[in-house]
């Protein structure tokens, strides 16, 4: 379970590092904007797989 958790919390960390990195080029280009939204949807998954195993 605890490897379970490490995993879930360094893929939330990567997925806002990601979205927070395209984030900053969303309105100019099409592909950070998806790539964006496309991270912090799996950011907010991990972090709602974190509060059920909490």
């Amino acid at each position: 379970m605890a490897r379970c958790i490490q995993e879930c919390i360094a893929c939330a960390q990567a997925c806002t590092a990601c979205a927070d990195e395209c984030g900053q080029h969303a309105e100019m280009h099409d592909h950070c904007r998806i790539c964006a939204e496309a991270c912090r949807g799996r950011e907010q998954a991990c972090n709602e797989i974190l509060i059920k195993l909490g």
